[in-house]
């Protein structure tokens, strides 16, 4: 079905789209349907700002509704087609859906269900097919981490069963890189009767398709859940995640799969998450997260992009409409934000928006 007539809007520059005729119906109707999403909250601000602003931050554009709306799901992209899977809505139950959605076309279908409902999976590509890596089973409260791993081929609307994980693990995070998918850390059940009954690891591991198997790879440094994993350059960058109480950790690991070894880099300038991250033009952008202390709903709102060749962030315009519990991907020079919620612990949305950096 069609989506209703995209709006885009540049924040820097709000006052100078409003001398317009044109720029006053294009500011109206995405503020319009941005407050919609969010159901009247309040934008939140920056907890703090450590990084440089950009004269030229980028632009946010208005894209449409998810027929569903979902949060924590696993989102990959396959040839201009956004497939978003599984999450849960307003009911707590995690779902097998698969929602997808043509870019070119701007319009939306259903894929074959996945084979598990899950929330809380990561996802990469390899090849032209989905890998869903992971996740916890049943409603949040009472998770429980699966070592699982589906492919998905969108040539023939299929699913496979795939090895097993090293260990399960849901909130964990997913990258490909040349034609190898990494997983690293996420949360596991510690045994019965513990308190927390919950604990994030420092797992990190590599599948190769190819072969259909498992290698462990030395841990992350800190152990973490909730956090992102991005390929650039030949490297993957691990970026902030939580170990509760702490839901603000700033860490930037990178693995060098050539060297097999782990190492810090520039720091998130603001830790964070339930965040999520993608790559374009060799950048690594992240957006929003969970566990703001300075936000009355607990959201981040912040973009802030990484530069792996200088080892430099710079911070942008905050979000739109914060969230956590989203996922990213990029299609041509956009950055698709399908779902997530807009306030800690619940007011799940069918927001989907976009970004594009200044220099696309």
């Amino acid at each position: 079905m069609g989506l209703a007539r995209r709006a885009s809007i540049r924040p820097a520059t709000r006052e100078a789209i409003l001398k317009t005729a044109g720029g006053r119906l294009r500011a109206m109707v995405a503020l319009t349907m941005l407050a919609t999403a969010v159901g009247g909250l309040a934008r939140t601000g920056p907890a703090h700002v450590d990084a440089q602003s950009l004269d030229a931050p980028g632009v946010w554009e208005v894209i449409g509704r998810l027929p569903l709306a979902r949060n924590e799901t696993a989102s990959a992209t396959v040839n201009g087609r956004i497939y978003i899977m599984g999450g849960y809505g307003e009911e707590p139950d995690p779902s097998t859906v698969v929602q997808v959605y043509d870019v070119t076309s701007d319009s939306w279908s259903q894929a074959a269900p996945a084979p598990l409902a899950l929330h809380h999976s990561g996802a990469a590509v390899v090849d032209g097919k989905i890998y869903l890596v992971g996740g916890f089973t049943k409603p949040f409260g009472e998770r429980d981490p699966v070592d699982t791993l589906f492919v998905y081929d969108p040539a023939t609307d299929q699913w496979q069963t795939r090895a097993s994980m090293l260990a399960p693990s849901g909130a964990l995070a997913v990258a490909a890189l040349d034609g190898k998918i990494f997983a690293f850390g996420g949360e596991r059940k510690r045994p019965a009767g513990s308190n927390p009954p919950y604990a994030p690891v420092d797992d990190a591991a590599v599948y190769d398709p190819q072969t259909d198997r498992w290698e462990a790879l030395p841990p992350l440094r800190y152990r973490r859940d909730h956090l992102s994993a991005s390929a650039v350059n030949g490297r993957v960058y691990v970026m902030g995640g939580r170990d509760r109480p702490a839901y603000d950790l700033p860490f930037n690991e990178v693995w060098d799969p050539v060297a097999r070894t782990w190492d810090l880099t520039a720091p998130m300038p603001t830790g964070r998450s339930g965040h999520t991250a993608a790559v374009l033009a060799n950048h690594v952008y992240t957006f929003g997260g969970e566990g703001n202390p300075a936000s009355p709903i607990g959201i981040y709102n912040q973009v802030e992009v990484y530069d792996p060749t200088t080892d430099e962030w710079a911070q942008l315009d905050p979000m739109p409409v914060g969230r956590h519990a989203v996922s990213a991907v990029a299609v041509g020079d956009r950055i698709f934000l399908p779902g997530g919620s807009t306030r800690q612990g619940g007011a799940v949305t069918d927001l989907i928006d976009a970004f594009i950096p200044a220099n696309q």
